[in-house]
């Protein structure tokens, strides 16, 4: 997300009221987390995660302005009809099962929980919480031969965190340096869901949809690696849940993604509904749709305050719409 003109959006919220600025004719919102959690997670640096409290109270302030709408309203275009947010989750950590779901069952909300296939019941472990958890083993416990070691491949415990797919298997051998074991460590915590807690979000209710199968910067593959990564995880997923309304949400983000792909996805019928991570904004594809990352620094009304200013100047200059 680009930073200069959103931080100036965010520097002038003040002198905008929320009724004002929600109330306007803008795309429905759609406001993503991954985890909510009052426990330190060692895996997740990379980004500023909710605890309960603040997650309550981030609900609560949404829901003064937006009513909440189901997957399948949005499919629908029924979320056009007043000022709706739908609520989604990515990753498919276990939280979402244990922590989240209760909270959204008793306040009513519905909500899509977006999985990676690969790492369903804790097979293996994102490269990013891996980097994470190298980060966290070093700042506990600085280590010189592992610091050395990833300093040859230009990491260091400033940049760690955007660390790529392809440069996996340095991070599986820094962990082994520092006498991390991600086997151990995904059957000890369980950092993810299992197939049969997805299978019981499922069946309360909420929306399963696929987030790739390994979670990869789509920049970086091919159109036909990208196409085949969202055919794969959408397989595995109605395998595990046969879902209502197929859905898939770009990993990190639908930046690189070209319009052919997105092409393919409804020409072939692989999905019906994808999204994007631009924030407040329209797509030129009906069936596509941008999200807007709420774990952000910084206080989460000025940042929600100043993204709406964000697509209200996009939409003055004629630039509030992504273009593929």
């Amino acid at each position: 997300m680009r930073k200069f003109p959103r931080n100036f959006s965010k520097s002038i919220s003040p002198f905008f009221s929320e009724k004002w600025l929600f109330g306007r004719n803008t795309p429905c919102f759609l406001p993503f987390y991954h985890v909510v959690s009052d426990e330190k997670l060692p895996h997740i640096l990379n980004y500023p995660y909710r605890n309960v409290a603040q997650f309550k109270k981030e609900l609560d302030f949404i829901l003064k302005y937006f009513t909440p709408v189901s997957l399948n309203d949005l499919k629908n275009g029924k979320c056009s009809e007043r000022k709706a947010f739908h609520l989604s989750f990515d990753d498919g950590l276990r939280e979402c099962s244990e922590i989240v779901a209760p909270i959204l069952l008793q306040w009513g909300i519905p909500a899509t929980f977006f999985v990676n296939t690969a790492f369903v019941d804790n097979r293996e472990l994102f490269h990013k919480y891996k980097a994470s958890f190298i980060l966290s083993r070093l700042r506990k416990k600085p280590d010189e031969k592992a610091e050395t070691f990833l300093a040859r491949y230009g990491l260091t415990t400033e940049n760690i965190l955007k660390a790529e797919i392809s440069q996996v298997e340095i991070l599986n051998e820094a962990a082994t340096l520092l006498d991390i074991d991600f086997a151990e460590f995904l059957s000890r915590q369980k950092p993810y869901l299992t197939s049969e807690q997805i299978k019981s979000l499922a069946d309360n209710g909420f929306s399963i949809g696929a987030h790739s199968h390994n979670h990869p910067e789509f920049w970086q593959i091919s159109e036909a690696a990208q196409i085949e990564e969202v055919k794969v995880s959408m397989a595995h997923l109605e395998k595990l849940v046969k879902p209502g309304v197929k859905a898939f949400s770009f990993p990190f983000t639908d930046d690189g993604v070209p319009a052919m792909v997105l092409e393919t996805i409804k020409n072939e019928q692989i999905c019906d509904i994808t999204f994007g991570t631009a924030g407040v904004k329209n797509d030129t594809f009906d069936f596509h749709f941008q999200r807007y990352p709420v774990e952000q620094p910084g206080n989460f009304i000025q940042n929600l305050k100043g993204e709406f200013i964000y697509f209200e100047l996009r939409k003055w200059m004629g630039k509030a719409t992504v273009k593929h």
